[in-house]
């Protein structure tokens, strides 16, 4: 009886306690809605104007004052009429005045000091057809993300308004400029990269079937295969080119920025559509007046006379040339970069280094020797002490139906072997890729384990000798060549060859001579 008194006098209590919260919650929330409402209400009126009747905007900038006019309907700097406005900003800057409130009001100030306002960081004039309006900018309280204003005509009283309402004229010069985008290259159409820079120069130019690249020296004719993978870092890096900060639009002394003597000189072609309507025609050469305006500098043109026509007729394939200098670091991640040697712009420094800063063996193909079986005549393999020879024979007849059929026989030693037994091997030979290439002359220390010589359908020979160099690495090398090939690599082709000449399997062929290269 005792504990059902006591439980029902719990719930009892706990009843009261949750009718006691209740009520407090619900005016808590009034009180907060009142609260909110009254603020709201509260805010104080500093001054308002007409968007569309301000004449002007003077305000500091870089610690000058600058004016921002209006004249038929578009902003212009007053005392340079060429300075591209960015007429966007500065309709925001005026959207931002036109009704100033202060979310507080502090009156009868005596000592300025307390918020900035005896020597202000910035005074914005507003012009109007009805007068003009002043406001001086005071120190930020960070504490609230607030500013302290005060009017030019009353010392006495300081307002407190809301960033947005002064951020609008806390800016640098080029902050309020509207610079241009960088021109679009389609890195599906580069042609040719060079660079040229003090420290690494190269040449990467695309070959005739449209999927290979060479590499050479800048200036050097001497031509090495590119790596598909980094001429395509190369290429897609160049597509991805943007400006960040827009820096001066008609630069007279290019040294400041290191533009005088480029820190690197990147030239590309590629190709570009245009469509055949005269309008396109002319915005197209107005897109590339920057490059047409570089390369008359440098001696180059723009667009070669080489262009074709797509099959629809609608748009014409064009061949550009653009010429992008970049200069000194800009101090924040960044190099000076122009395209025309009048506007400048910051181009980040990750953004560039997929292009500049390489040497031509960056670029190299890593592939030891790729020969297509389908190219292959013979095939001689020294390994160790003996020497196998493979040819590839190939017959073509003719089906009942009158469709030719090519049959392709390999013979071993004159002896015919199966097809897969050989192209095991082969395909782990032609499709061997180094870690790296040597750049230095390489001597090696013994004979080679293997030496294999590929005779093409041409009659070409190419040599390709295996040699242990260390403990990590084969050396293959290919004429005056030297790739540096993972040992384990090697190995598995050695095994494949066992395999083809022994007919064992390649756990039975890990004996000799591979077991002895171990020791």
């Amino acid at each position: 009886m005792k504990k059902s008194t006591k439980l029902v006098s719990a719930v009892v209590v706990l009843a009261v306690l949750g009718g006691i919260y209740v009520g407090l919650n619900t005016y808590v929330s009034k009180e907060e809605k009142t609260e909110s409402s009254s603020e709201e209400e509260s805010k104080t009126e500093v001054f308002s104007v007409k968007k569309d009747d301000i004449k002007s905007l003077e305000f500091i900038v870089d610690k000058k004052e600058v004016t921002f006019e209006k004249k038929d309907d578009s902003w212009v700097k007053k005392d340079e009429t060429a300075f591209p406005v960015n007429q966007t900003t500065l309709d925001s800057a005026a959207s931002a005045i036109e009704t100033v409130e202060a979310d507080r009001v502090l009156e009868d100030v005596e000592d300025l000091t307390e918020y900035g306002l005896d020597s202000p960081s910035n005074t914005v004039t507003i012009d109007t057809a009805d007068g003009t309006t002043k406001f001086n900018i005071g120190d930020e309280n960070t504490s609230t993300n607030q500013y302290y204003i005060s009017r030019d005509d009353d010392d006495s009283t300081v307002y407190v308004v809301a960033a947005d309402t002064v951020s609008p004229f806390m800016n640098s010069l080029y902050d309020y400029a509207q610079g241009e985008d960088f021109p679009t290259i389609d890195p599906s159409t580069v042609k040719k990269v060079q660079v040229s820079e003090d420290k690494a120069s190269y040449v990467l130019e695309e070959n005739s079937d449209g999927a290979t690249w060479d590499v050479s020296g800048d200036g050097n004719s001497d031509k090495e295969s590119a790596d598909t993978t980094a001429a395509g870092n190369v290429t897609s890096g160049l597509g991805s080119f943007a400006f960040d900060q827009f820096v001066n639009y008609n630069a007279e002394d290019l040294s400041q920025y290191g533009l005088d003597k480029p820190y690197a000189t990147i030239t590309v072609d590629y190709q570009e559509k245009v469509k055949n309507d005269s309008t396109d025609s002319t915005e197209s050469g107005e897109n590339d007046s920057t490059a047409s305006e570089s390369d008359s500098e440098s001696g180059d043109s723009a667009d070669t006379d080489s262009s074709s026509e797509d099959a629809d007729s609608k748009t014409t394939t064009v061949d550009k040339q653009l010429v992008i200098y970049v200069g000194d670091e800009a101090g924040d991640g960044s190099r000076y970069v122009t395209v025309d040697n009048k506007q400048i712009y910051t181009m980040s420094t990750d953004t560039l280094s997929a292009v500049i800063d390489k040497t031509p063996s960056d670029l190299w193909s890593l592939i030891v020797n790729y020969l297509s079986v389908k190219n292959l005549d013979q095939l001689q393999v020294t390994y160790g002490e003996t020497t196998s020879t493979v040819n590839v024979s190939r017959e073509t007849s003719t089906d009942d139906d009158g469709n030719e059929k090519e049959t392709t026989t390999y013979q071993l030693d004159g002896k015919e072997i199966e097809s897969t037994t050989f192209t095991t091997f082969y395909n782990k030979l032609i499709n061997m890729a180094g870690q790296k290439r040597l750049t230095d002359a390489y001597t090696p220390a013994a004979d080679p384990e293997m030496t294999a010589v590929f005779t093409d359908s041409d009659k070409n020979q190419t040599t390709v000798t295996f040699y242990t160099y260390d403990t990590n690495y084969y050396a293959a090398v290919v004429g005056d060549k030297v790739f540096l090939v993972n040992k384990m690599t090697v190995k598995e082709m050695f095994n494949a060859y066992e395999t083809m000449v022994n007919g064992e399997t390649e756990t039975e062929a890990t004996a000799t001579p591979t077991a002895e290269a171990e020791k």
